[in-house]
């Protein structure tokens, strides 16, 4: 079902933007990510999305009014993300027509798996006159699944990595030659146990010392790591940015002796 559900997401933040519409089209989701309202406007005069993902704190417009405009003029799935978590944001959030309301930080697990339920719900309230909005909203909230599988291609997918060689090897068997400190960052990536790992665990082994620019070369390198996997397989990096907190290699990896 991942494939035929269309994404939007409108979060001015480039970091958690990049993170997010990362994530969800790893895990299947086709995702077009923007910046601000009118650019979100005009996304949705040109193309058709299943799921509506809306910040509320946007630099040209209040994410309140363009849910409020969303519900009135399209039938998508709306979900609020905001770092305003308060009742009195949520009430007004669901009084306008939000679908569910997220507060900051955002697990991309339970993001995926609120599309999921909230899409095909959406669906069912479409075709069985039983299910009502209410219906929709209620049971969306209170059952969404603890996580959602990846697509069946990335649950076979196992990557290869040989750290002394810097060699990098896709389920497709494309190999990518890395730079030492690229295979550094991967390595440190890819030590267990599985999980993220925290930024300043990386800075301290990478650029062990505690200035601006060692916060601006670790951009650099995971952006130009993500681009060197990229290049090589024609698809979206595995590595993932949990905002705030540090980096994930987001999937199955051999990493070789």
């Amino acid at each position: 079902m991942n494939a035929t559900i269309q994404v939007v997401l409108v979060e001015d933040d480039p970091l958690l933007r990049d993170s997010l519409a990362s994530y969800l089209r790893l895990v299947g989701f086709p995702t077009t990510a923007v910046g601000d309202c009118l650019s979100l406007y005009s996304e949705f005069s040109a193309h058709h999305f299943d799921v509506a993902i809306i910040d509320l704190g946007l630099p040209d417009q209040s994410g309140e009014v363009l849910v409020d405009y969303l519900r009135r003029n399209t039938d998508c799935v709306i979900i609020v993300i905001t770092a305003r978590d308060t009742l009195d944001t949520r009430v007004e959030c669901y009084r306008v027509g939000a679908d569910l309301f997220l507060g900051k930080p955002v697990d991309g697990r339970e993001l995926a798996a609120a599309i999921t339920s909230l899409a095909a719900r959406r669906v069912a309230s479409h075709t069985d006159p039983h299910v009502t909005p209410v219906t929709l909203l209620h049971t969306a909230a209170v059952s969404l699944p603890p996580e959602t599988p990846p697509p069946k291609a990335a649950t076979r997918a196992v990557w290869s990595f040989a750290p002394r060689e810097r060699i990098l090897t896709s389920p497709a068997a494309q190999r990518i030659e890395l730079t030492a400190k690229e295979a550094h960052l991967l390595e440190l990536l890819t030590l267990p146990p599985a999980g993220t790992v925290a930024r300043r665990r990386l800075l301290e082994v990478l650029y062990p010392r505690q200035d601006d620019s060692a916060d601006r070369a670790l951009d650099s390198l995971v952006r130009r790591t993500r681009h060197t996997i990229e290049v090589a397989t024609g698809s979206p990096a595995p590595i993932l940015t949990e905002h705030s907190v540090g980096y994930l290699f987001a999937a199955s990896v051999v990493v070789e002796d």
